[in-house]
Protein backbone atom coordinates (compact mmCIF):
# COMPACT_ATOMS: atom_id res chain seq x y z
CA UNK A 1 0.00 0.00 0.00
CA UNK A 2 2.76 2.51 1.25
CA UNK A 3 4.33 2.23 -2.41
CA UNK A 4 1.58 2.45 -4.29
CA UNK A 5 -0.10 5.72 -2.31
CA UNK A 6 3.83 7.27 -2.44
CA UNK A 7 3.93 6.64 -6.20
CA UNK A 8 0.38 8.08 -6.30
CA UNK A 9 1.32 11.39 -4.61
CA UNK A 10 4.66 11.58 -6.08
CA UNK A 11 3.10 11.77 -9.60
CA UNK A 12 2.25 15.21 -11.36
CA UNK A 13 0.51 16.75 -8.47
CA UNK A 14 -1.81 19.80 -9.30
CA UNK A 15 -1.76 22.27 -6.33
CA UNK A 16 -5.35 22.60 -4.89
CA UNK A 17 -7.51 24.00 -2.40
CA UNK A 18 -7.08 22.50 0.96
CA UNK A 19 -10.56 20.69 2.10
CA UNK A 20 -13.02 20.18 -0.91
CA UNK A 21 -10.84 17.46 -2.59
CA UNK A 22 -11.02 15.51 0.97
CA UNK A 23 -15.21 16.19 1.72
CA UNK A 24 -16.89 13.11 2.70
CA UNK A 25 -13.73 11.55 4.02
CA UNK A 26 -13.50 13.37 7.00
CA UNK A 27 -14.42 10.82 9.52
CA UNK A 28 -12.38 8.13 7.93
CA UNK A 29 -9.04 10.89 7.95
CA UNK A 30 -9.69 11.54 11.69
CA UNK A 31 -9.73 8.17 12.41
CA UNK A 32 -6.59 7.39 10.71
CA UNK A 33 -5.60 10.59 12.86
CA UNK A 34 -6.66 8.66 16.17
CA UNK A 35 -4.91 5.94 15.12
CA UNK A 36 -1.57 7.06 14.48
CA UNK A 37 -1.65 9.16 17.57
CA UNK A 38 -2.43 5.78 19.60
CA UNK A 39 0.75 4.14 17.77
CA UNK A 40 -1.48 2.09 15.09
CA UNK A 41 0.34 2.63 11.83
CA UNK A 42 -0.84 -0.85 10.68
CA UNK A 43 -4.54 0.04 11.22
CA UNK A 44 -3.99 3.66 10.41
CA UNK A 45 -2.71 2.31 7.16
CA UNK A 46 -5.77 -0.03 6.56
CA UNK A 47 -8.18 2.68 7.05
CA UNK A 48 -6.24 5.36 4.65
CA UNK A 49 -6.26 2.27 1.93
CA UNK A 50 -9.54 2.17 1.41
CA UNK A 51 -10.32 5.61 1.05
CA UNK A 52 -7.26 6.90 -0.94
CA UNK A 53 -8.01 5.36 -4.82
CA UNK A 54 -11.44 7.19 -4.09
CA UNK A 55 -9.85 11.11 -3.13
CA UNK A 56 -6.60 10.72 -5.06
CA UNK A 57 -6.39 14.63 -4.78
CA UNK A 58 -6.89 14.94 -0.94
CA UNK A 59 -3.93 16.71 0.91
CA UNK A 60 -5.04 14.64 3.93
CA UNK A 61 -4.38 11.50 2.60
CA UNK A 62 -0.59 12.53 1.77
CA UNK A 63 0.11 13.89 5.25
CA UNK A 64 -1.30 11.14 7.03
CA UNK A 65 0.81 8.87 5.00
CA UNK A 66 3.89 10.58 5.15
CA UNK A 67 3.16 10.28 9.00
CA UNK A 68 2.93 6.66 8.63
CA UNK A 69 5.90 5.95 6.65
CA UNK A 70 7.40 7.97 9.24
CA UNK A 71 6.29 5.61 12.20
CA UNK A 72 7.31 2.65 9.85
CA UNK A 73 11.32 4.21 10.24
CA UNK A 74 11.53 5.24 6.34
CA UNK A 75 12.50 8.51 7.03
CA UNK A 76 13.94 9.36 3.17
CA UNK A 77 10.74 9.01 1.82
CA UNK A 78 8.58 10.57 5.26
CA UNK A 79 10.71 13.65 4.50
CA UNK A 80 9.95 13.73 0.92
CA UNK A 81 6.37 13.44 1.41
CA UNK A 82 6.45 15.36 3.97
CA UNK A 83 7.98 18.71 1.69
CA UNK A 84 5.21 17.60 -0.41
CA UNK A 85 2.60 18.21 1.69
CA UNK A 86 3.76 21.87 2.65
CA UNK A 87 4.23 22.65 -0.97
CA UNK A 88 0.18 21.63 -1.66
CA UNK A 89 -1.17 23.30 1.53
CA UNK A 90 1.55 25.63 2.82
CA UNK A 91 -0.70 27.51 5.30
CA UNK A 92 -1.97 24.14 7.14
CA UNK A 93 -0.19 24.26 10.48
CA UNK A 94 -0.27 20.61 11.10
CA UNK A 95 1.90 19.85 7.69
CA UNK A 96 4.69 21.53 10.19
CA UNK A 97 3.88 20.63 13.39
CA UNK A 98 4.38 16.60 12.02
CA UNK A 99 7.46 17.58 10.02
CA UNK A 100 9.06 19.31 13.21
CA UNK A 101 8.08 15.79 15.11
CA UNK A 102 9.71 14.01 12.21
CA UNK A 103 12.65 16.15 12.51
CA UNK A 104 13.04 15.81 16.13
CA UNK A 105 12.85 12.10 15.77
CA UNK A 106 16.03 12.82 12.82
CA UNK A 107 18.05 15.00 15.63
CA UNK A 108 18.04 17.75 13.62
CA UNK A 109 17.06 20.23 15.83
CA UNK A 110 17.45 23.16 14.17
CA UNK A 111 15.17 22.41 11.42
CA UNK A 112 12.47 21.01 14.09
CA UNK A 113 13.00 24.20 15.89
CA UNK A 114 12.46 26.86 12.51
CA UNK A 115 9.24 24.17 11.48
CA UNK A 116 7.87 24.66 15.57
CA UNK A 117 7.95 29.01 14.79
CA UNK A 118 6.13 28.46 11.96
CA UNK A 119 3.76 26.33 12.95
CA UNK A 120 2.48 28.31 15.99
CA UNK A 121 2.66 31.43 13.25
CA UNK A 122 0.05 30.40 11.44
CA UNK A 123 -1.94 28.34 14.40
CA UNK A 124 -0.96 30.06 17.65
CA UNK A 125 -4.04 27.97 19.65
CA UNK A 126 -3.38 25.06 17.49
CA UNK A 127 -2.00 22.65 20.44
CA UNK A 128 -0.45 19.85 18.41
CA UNK A 129 1.40 23.69 17.42
CA UNK A 130 1.31 24.63 21.09
CA UNK A 131 3.06 21.27 22.12
CA UNK A 132 5.64 20.81 19.56
CA UNK A 133 7.06 24.46 20.29
CA UNK A 134 6.46 23.87 23.89
CA UNK A 135 8.80 21.52 23.53
CA UNK A 136 11.84 22.59 21.38
CA UNK A 137 11.18 26.01 23.91
CA UNK A 138 12.52 23.31 26.89
CA UNK A 139 15.13 21.83 24.68
CA UNK A 140 16.59 25.14 24.35
CA UNK A 141 16.59 25.88 27.73
CA UNK A 142 13.58 28.01 28.00
CA UNK A 143 11.86 26.21 30.25
CA UNK A 144 9.09 28.29 31.82
CA UNK A 145 8.42 29.25 28.21
CA UNK A 146 7.90 25.61 26.98
CA UNK A 147 6.02 24.75 30.39
CA UNK A 148 3.43 27.59 29.17
CA UNK A 149 3.03 26.37 25.98
CA UNK A 150 2.87 22.55 27.06
CA UNK A 151 -0.26 23.81 29.87
CA UNK A 152 -1.93 25.35 27.42
CA UNK A 153 -1.82 23.01 24.90
CA UNK A 154 -3.00 20.27 27.70
CA UNK A 155 -6.29 22.54 28.20
CA UNK A 156 -6.99 22.79 24.98
CA UNK A 157 -6.79 19.30 24.12
CA UNK A 158 -6.42 16.68 27.04
CA UNK A 159 -6.08 13.91 24.23
CA UNK A 160 -2.66 15.65 23.10
CA UNK A 161 0.22 12.73 23.98
CA UNK A 162 2.97 14.93 22.88
CA UNK A 163 1.66 17.73 25.28
CA UNK A 164 1.25 15.10 27.74
CA UNK A 165 4.31 13.24 27.69
CA UNK A 166 6.63 16.08 27.32
CA UNK A 167 4.65 18.22 30.17
CA UNK A 168 5.55 14.86 32.16
CA UNK A 169 9.39 14.92 31.11
CA UNK A 170 9.39 18.31 32.49
CA UNK A 171 8.17 17.40 36.12
CA UNK A 172 10.06 14.45 35.85
CA UNK A 173 13.38 16.51 35.63
CA UNK A 174 12.25 18.91 38.58
CA UNK A 175 12.19 15.53 40.77
CA UNK A 176 7.56 16.39 41.19
CA UNK A 177 6.76 12.56 40.90
CA UNK A 178 3.20 13.30 41.49
CA UNK A 179 2.79 15.84 38.54
CA UNK A 180 4.63 13.75 36.15
CA UNK A 181 2.96 10.53 37.05
CA UNK A 182 -0.85 12.31 36.20
CA UNK A 183 0.55 13.28 32.46
CA UNK A 184 2.34 9.59 32.21
CA UNK A 185 -0.83 8.16 33.08
CA UNK A 186 -3.02 9.78 30.50
CA UNK A 187 -0.23 9.44 27.64
CA UNK A 188 -0.52 5.42 28.64
CA UNK A 189 -4.19 5.82 28.58
CA UNK A 190 -4.04 6.95 24.98
CA UNK A 191 -0.89 5.66 23.93
CA UNK A 192 -0.12 1.65 25.63
CA UNK A 193 2.62 0.93 22.98
CA UNK A 194 4.70 4.05 24.83
CA UNK A 195 7.43 2.45 26.50
CA UNK A 196 9.02 5.62 27.10
CA UNK A 197 6.28 6.51 29.02
CA UNK A 198 5.39 3.25 30.79
CA UNK A 199 9.08 3.95 31.67
CA UNK A 200 8.72 7.24 33.35
CA UNK A 201 5.36 6.31 34.63
CA UNK A 202 7.12 3.80 36.72
CA UNK A 203 10.47 5.86 37.76
CA UNK A 204 7.99 8.43 38.86
CA UNK A 205 5.64 5.96 40.93
CA UNK A 206 8.85 4.60 42.57
CA UNK A 207 9.32 8.08 44.92
CA UNK A 208 5.60 7.86 45.87
CA UNK A 209 6.29 4.28 47.36
CA UNK A 210 4.07 2.69 44.59
CA UNK A 211 6.43 0.11 44.08
CA UNK A 212 3.97 -2.66 42.69
CA UNK A 213 2.31 -0.09 40.75
CA UNK A 214 6.01 0.43 39.41
CA UNK A 215 6.57 -2.97 38.62
CA UNK A 216 3.72 -3.26 36.54
CA UNK A 217 4.59 0.23 34.67
CA UNK A 218 8.00 -1.54 34.23
CA UNK A 219 6.56 -5.00 32.27
CA UNK A 220 4.22 -3.22 30.62
CA UNK A 221 7.02 -0.75 29.24
CA UNK A 222 9.01 -4.37 28.09
CA UNK A 223 6.10 -5.90 26.08
CA UNK A 224 5.89 -3.14 24.21
CA UNK A 225 9.99 -1.80 23.23
CA UNK A 226 10.24 -2.32 20.03
CA UNK A 227 12.66 -0.21 17.68
CA UNK A 228 11.08 2.62 16.63
CA UNK A 229 10.51 6.10 17.95
CA UNK A 230 9.18 5.30 20.92
CA UNK A 231 11.67 3.04 21.79
CA UNK A 232 13.58 2.76 25.52
CA UNK A 233 17.25 2.08 25.23
CA UNK A 234 17.60 2.41 29.17
CA UNK A 235 14.69 0.42 30.15
CA UNK A 236 16.46 -2.43 30.94
CA UNK A 237 18.79 -0.23 33.21
CA UNK A 238 15.72 1.14 34.87
CA UNK A 239 14.05 -1.88 35.78
CA UNK A 240 17.13 -3.71 36.21
CA UNK A 241 18.32 -1.33 39.03
CA UNK A 242 14.46 -1.41 40.19
CA UNK A 243 15.12 -5.24 41.10
CA UNK A 244 17.94 -4.61 42.65
CA UNK A 245 16.27 -2.54 45.43
CA UNK A 246 13.46 -5.40 45.55
CA UNK A 247 16.45 -7.77 46.19
CA UNK A 248 15.76 -9.56 42.84
CA UNK A 249 18.88 -10.04 41.90
CA UNK A 250 18.50 -13.14 39.22
CA UNK A 251 16.00 -10.91 37.46
CA UNK A 252 18.16 -7.70 37.99
CA UNK A 253 21.22 -9.29 36.16
CA UNK A 254 19.47 -10.34 33.42
CA UNK A 255 18.41 -7.00 32.99
CA UNK A 256 21.28 -5.56 33.12
CA UNK A 257 23.14 -7.67 31.09
CA UNK A 258 20.33 -6.62 28.26
CA UNK A 259 21.16 -2.55 29.46
CA UNK A 260 25.13 -2.82 29.08
CA UNK A 261 24.66 -4.47 25.18
CA UNK A 262 21.59 -1.52 24.31
CA UNK A 263 23.58 0.91 26.12
CA UNK A 264 27.87 0.40 25.58
CA UNK A 265 28.46 4.11 26.01
CA UNK A 266 26.95 5.21 28.96
CA UNK A 267 29.08 4.63 32.51
CA UNK A 268 26.13 3.76 34.40
CA UNK A 269 24.90 0.81 32.87
CA UNK A 270 28.32 -0.83 33.31
CA UNK A 271 28.87 0.42 36.96
CA UNK A 272 25.44 -0.90 38.21
CA UNK A 273 26.38 -4.14 37.03
CA UNK A 274 29.52 -4.34 38.76
CA UNK A 275 28.09 -3.25 41.83
CA UNK A 276 25.58 -6.13 41.23
CA UNK A 277 28.11 -8.36 40.56
CA UNK A 278 29.77 -7.88 43.56
CA UNK A 279 26.63 -8.74 45.59
CA UNK A 280 26.37 -11.80 43.46
CA UNK A 281 30.33 -12.54 44.88
CA UNK A 282 31.29 -12.30 40.94
CA UNK A 283 34.31 -10.45 41.76
CA UNK A 284 36.59 -10.60 38.78
CA UNK A 285 33.29 -10.38 36.59
CA UNK A 286 32.81 -6.73 38.60
CA UNK A 287 36.31 -5.43 37.96
CA UNK A 288 35.94 -5.91 34.48
CA UNK A 289 32.68 -3.77 34.59
CA UNK A 290 34.22 -1.51 37.22
CA UNK A 291 37.08 -0.62 34.85
CA UNK A 292 34.82 -0.17 31.78
CA UNK A 293 33.12 2.55 33.66
CA UNK A 294 36.02 4.06 34.22
CA UNK A 295 37.05 3.94 30.82
CA UNK A 296 34.03 6.24 29.88
CA UNK A 297 33.42 9.62 29.93
CA UNK A 298 30.31 10.82 31.95
CA UNK A 299 29.15 15.10 31.32
CA UNK A 300 26.23 14.78 32.84
CA UNK A 301 27.78 13.37 36.19
CA UNK A 302 25.23 10.39 36.61
CA UNK A 303 27.92 8.22 37.67
CA UNK A 304 30.50 10.86 39.24
CA UNK A 305 34.47 8.93 40.01
CA UNK A 306 34.15 9.21 43.19
CA UNK A 307 31.51 6.38 43.05
CA UNK A 308 34.14 4.40 40.96
CA UNK A 309 36.82 5.09 43.21
CA UNK A 310 34.57 3.70 46.06
CA UNK A 311 33.43 0.81 44.26
CA UNK A 312 36.79 -0.43 43.22
CA UNK A 313 38.36 -0.36 46.36
CA UNK A 314 35.62 -2.71 46.72
CA UNK A 315 36.10 -4.60 44.64
CA UNK A 316 39.98 -5.01 44.72
CA UNK A 317 39.94 -5.49 48.40
CA UNK A 318 37.54 -8.69 47.84
CA UNK A 319 40.44 -9.86 45.21
CA UNK A 320 42.99 -9.56 48.09
CA UNK A 321 44.70 -6.58 45.50
CA UNK A 322 45.79 -4.49 48.43
CA UNK A 323 47.66 -2.07 46.56
CA UNK A 324 45.22 -1.06 43.95
CA UNK A 325 42.35 -1.10 47.05
CA UNK A 326 44.73 1.22 48.99
CA UNK A 327 45.02 3.75 45.80
CA UNK A 328 41.47 4.01 45.12
CA UNK A 329 40.38 4.87 49.58
CA UNK A 330 42.93 7.25 48.99
CA UNK A 331 41.12 8.56 45.76
CA UNK A 332 38.05 7.98 47.30
CA UNK A 333 39.08 10.07 50.46
CA UNK A 334 40.80 12.72 48.48
CA UNK A 335 38.35 13.37 45.40
CA UNK A 336 35.79 16.43 46.16
CA UNK A 337 32.14 16.06 45.52
CA UNK A 338 31.16 17.89 42.22
CA UNK A 339 27.97 19.65 41.76
CA UNK A 340 25.60 17.07 39.80
CA UNK A 341 23.33 18.08 36.91
CA UNK A 342 19.70 16.80 36.36
CA UNK A 343 19.59 12.62 35.56
CA UNK A 344 16.91 10.98 34.66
Amino acid sequence: MKTALAALFFAAWVPLAFGGPCTGAEAQLAQVSRQLARGEPDAAEQVLGSIAPSYPACPDVLLQEARIVAARGDAATAGGMFMRYLEVAPDDSRGYTYFGRFLISQRQYDRADRASEVAIQKAPNDPGALALRGQLLDMKGESQKGLEMLNRACQLDPENVDAQFYLGTIFDRAKRPDEAVKHFQKVVSIDQRDARAWDYLALNLEPLGKLDAADEAYRKALDVNSPGTQFDAFLDYNYGRFLVKRNDLADAKKHLDRAVELVPQARSTWYERAKLNLRLGDYKQARSDAEKAASLQDPAGVIIDLQLYSLLEQIYRHLGEKELAAKYAELARTTPIPSRGDHR
